[in-house]
């Protein structure tokens, strides 16, 4: 899909230039234009001509093309630490220190969202060892486009929660009821997608669970797990929503099991939705294990987030280059600092979602001082990522997007037997509206200021609990709302300790397992 701009401005400001780009601040991919005065950004509006964000841009993309690209305190050239400090270096001598460094000893590479598709090739080309924050998968991770949810008549959602990820799906999920689709919400947290269900239960992790594999089990369960199996045999190619950071808990497996047998049972559509992994990666948990083998670590993202206290006291005997957009923790915990392109900066291949497919975008802001991860490492040392002999490359230079060619679930084996992580309460993190970026910028922070920890009032009195929660060694908030599972606490994860506006406490700070999304709480 290449789009082109349009013979009529959108915009009744003066501008001197008109530029058409996707944006990758999600999945959805939408198509804007970027209308530009003197290289400065003056208007942009979603492409009307684009079939997925239909002229509609959402507030993230908005914040990370428009607000980012001019933030005042967006990092700008090259640092090196010195002490507890930093100093800019000039960009040959850092390309000096990194071929010095990464020639010796063993490297890993941690790539968060950030990173364009370029990046990880030449990490693969250098190492096995490359790592992210996302779920990997080794199958089609979406048998349905978001645009052909619409057509579904009976959509099952499980813990999914695309406005807060994928934003402009849910004009698909809202088409589909307004269609006539029984929606079916089953989450730990009331959703926004909830308040367009016909049904709804809130459950905490280990009770979905066992309600979805109670639809697969030929006895009679309770009226709803017999309603929802009963509507998955009438109406075939029902659609199964699932949210992905499921996949980074410890259920991720019974998770899977379930939802190969419900496309064979069945014959269910499905979509995973949220960042997720479309090629072979290594999760963090691993990372995590093996944390002391590295002398070097190659960071694009904030990754940094998720790290104990005793892996940041730790980075002190590794040698860190990390490429970051703001003066983040992981910034701050790097020996070398690049000033890292957004995906508007560089020509870009967005890649980590579910929906299954890509989308090439060119490059529609130019700005300076700010580095391709690719182009450094490549520069660094002494080779280039050659983006043609991906298998998807030309198809994506001819079309501006395609389908990833990975095989069904149902064709993945899965145990039969596993355990199910059963526990009273559950800490559930994870990303709410406002991204890890988002707090960076004033107006979107503005919409979630505050870090705190939200209880089911029943919970709260079976626990004892009023005004506050200890965690480890933090203390939150409390917050009592029925909007939350009986047995779950639901704590916002992108929050950390170096933002600017009403700073918070990364993951890694008061979870055992900062790698999972739901966790055991005793």
């Amino acid at each position: 899909m290449n789009l082109e701009p349009t013979s009529i401005p959108l915009t009744v400001k003066e501008f001197d230039s008109q530029r058409v780009g996707f944006c990758a601040g999600c999945g959805c991919a939408c198509g804007y234009i970027l209308y530009q005065k003197e290289g400065k950004i003056v208007d942009l509006y979603g492409h009307p001509a684009d079939p997925r964000g239909m002229g509609s841009f959402c507030t993230k993309g908005i914040a990370y093309i428009q607000e980012v690209s001019s933030s005042p305190i967006r990092l700008k050239g090259v640092f090196v630490r010195k002490g507890d400090d930093f100093a800019s270096i000039d960009y040959a001598q850092a390309l000096e220190t990194l071929k010095g460094k990464l020639s010796k000893g063993k490297t890993a590479f941690l790539l968060g969202r950030q990173a364009g598709l370029e990046d990880y090739l030449l990490a693969k080309s250098l190492s096995e060892d490359v790592f992210v924050d996302a779920p990997v998968v080794d199958f089609v991770p979406s048998t349905l486009k978001p645009t052909d949810w619409k057509r579904a008549k009976f959509i099952l959602s499980v813990d999914a929660e695309p406005v807060f990820s994928e934003v402009m799906s849910m004009r698909w999920v809202v088409d589909a009821v307004e269609g006539g689709a029984y929606l079916f919400c089953l989450s730990s947290r009331y959703e926004t997608l909830c308040a367009k269900a016909k049904d709804r239960l809130l459950l905490k992790p280990d009770y979905m669970i066992d309600f979805l594999q109670a639809i697969l089990e030929p006895d009679r369960g309770d009226s709803k797990v017999e309603f929802v199996k009963k509507s998955m045999f009438l109406m075939r190619g029902a659609l199964v929503l699932v949210g992905a950071h499921l996949l980074n808990s410890p259920f991720r497996e019974a998770l899977l099991s379930i939802l190969a047998g419900l496309r064979k049972k069945f014959g269910i559509n499905y979509s995973l939705v949220g960042d997720l992994m479309p090629f072979t990666a290594k999760s963090m948990e691993e990372f995590f294990k093996r944390f002391e083998e590295f002398e070097n670590l190659v960071v694009v993202g904030n990754l940094f987030r998720y790290l104990r206290e005793e892996h940041l006291k730790a980075l002190k005997d590794k040698f860190v280059v990390s490429f970051q957009v703001f003066p983040n923790i992981t910034a701050h915990y790097s020996d070398i600092l690049f000033a890292l392109s957004m995906y508007q900066e560089r020509d870009f291949i967005n890649y980590r979602h579910g929906f299954g497919y890509l989308v090439y975008s060119p490059k529609t802001i130019d700005t300076q001082d700010v580095y391709n991860p690719a182009d450094v490492l490549g520069e660094a040392l002494g080779l280039k990522v050659n983006l043609q002999k991906s298998e998807y490359y030309q198809e994506l230079k001819a079309k501006g997007e395609v389908n990833l060619k990975m095989g069904d679930i149902a064709s993945r084996s899965f145990p039969e037997h596993y355990n199910i992580q059963r526990s009273e309460l559950f800490l559930y993190t994870d990303s709410t509206l406002v991204e890890d970026l988002g707090h960076w910028n004033p107006w979107t922070h503005e919409m979630e200021r505050f870090q705190r920890a939200y209880i089911n009032p029943h919970t709260a009195r079976r626990k004892g609990l009023r005004d506050s929660i200890q965690i480890g060694d933090i203390f939150f908030e409390l917050i009592p709302t029925e909007n939350v599972a009986e047995g779950v606490i639901l704590i916002p994860s992108e929050y950390e300790e170096f933002q600017p506006f009403d700073p918070g406490h990364r993951i890694g700070a008061f979870l055992k397992n900062p790698y999972h999304r739901y966790e055991a709480f005793t």
